[in-house]
């Protein structure tokens, strides 16, 4: 009797430690909240947020063109904002990964119009060898991240410190 019981006590721990295992430890939620700014004469506003699905990856930058003149967006004075310093520029798509350091055209926004686009911190990618190697994106850090954003108007440049808090919360079942 001790011997049956004895087997099935292992068998319960090997199927806990088991299910321990295959659930890949601790799982996590992100979140972010969403930044606006507006210049001081209402030329511009400009909007930012973290995208998360499972982690943080990428934000969504929006600008508005409350004007009757072309705004610049100057890519190569945009930069990617963490810890307090910046830390390089942003690549999107039509960007290589491999010339995403180099410089890179404005875009334009018509007046009167909105601008999106998905953009990537460039010193979160990195590229790895090996057989399952690639381009990888990895996650912004929680905490207070984001970006400088560098506009022209004419001969005025406007630069906006756009800043959101991403948090990670432990999810318990």
């Amino acid at each position: 009797m001790w011997i049956i019981r004895n087997i099935v006590i292992s068998l319960l721990c090997v199927a806990g430690l088991f299910s321990i295992i295959a659930s890949g430890g601790p799982k996590y939620v992100y979140r972010s909240n969403q930044v606006t700014g507006t210049d001081i004469d209402g030329r511009v506003s400009v909007s930012m947020q973290a995208l998360c699905y499972g982690s943080c990856k990428a934000y969504l930058l929006t600008i508005v063109n409350n004007t009757d003149k072309d705004i610049e967006l100057d890519w190569n004075k945009t930069l990617y904002i963490s810890s307090g310093k910046t830390s390089g520029g942003f690549m999107f798509e039509g960007v290589l990964y491999k010339d995403r350091n180099n410089r890179k055209p404005p875009d334009i926004i018509f007046p009167g119009q909105e601008f999106s686009k998905k953009i990537y911190p460039n010193n979160l990618i990195n590229y790895t060898s090996g057989k399952y190697g690639g381009w990888v994106h990895y996650p912004i850090p929680a905490g207070e991240n984001g970006a400088y954003v560098t506009l022209r108007i004419g001969e005025d440049e406007i630069n906006k410190r756009l800043i959101v808090n991403i948090t990670r919360k432990k999810v318990t079942n």
